[in-house]
């Protein structure tokens, strides 16, 4: 992994993925954002680097597990963002290998501290 971590933030609220870019940023990681699957998809095939994604789930069809599946395949750590997340949710997300889910609104020291977990998890597992 280089020495800055690249975010990949995906969502439909774009006011919300500049504040969580901003935050990413303040914390020196590179980031990189969609408000679509179909860009969200491009930027995979674009980079090879991404160390996490950031998946902002509200908004979207049941579709999005399959790109949590082929994040998954693709060794990249996920992070899931909903406004509720009920067990049966959980269960998915986890099993297509979201290593941590959060409810919105997230306060900010909250995803700050699973942002550096999942940092030093995966820095821990290379």
């Amino acid at each position: 992994m280089n020495d800055t971590a690249l975010v990949f933030a995906l969502g439909k609220r774009e006011r919300n993925l500049e504040l969580l870019a901003n935050l990413f940023r303040s914390g020196d990681y590179d980031v990189e954002i969609s408000t679509s699957i179909a860009e969200f998809d491009r930027l995979l095939d674009r980079r090879n680097d991404v160390t996490i994604a950031v998946l902002d789930v509200d908004g979207f069809t049941e579709d999005i597990w399959k790109w949590c599946n082929q994040l998954n395949d693709r060794d990249i750590s996920m992070l899931v963002l909903a406004a509720e997340i009920p067990p049966q949710m959980r269960q998915m997300a986890v099993s297509r290998g979201a290593q941590s889910l959060l409810e919105n609104p997230v306060d900010k020291a909250d995803l700050q501290a699973t942002i550096r977990g999942l940092m030093e998890y995966i820095r821990m597992n290379q």
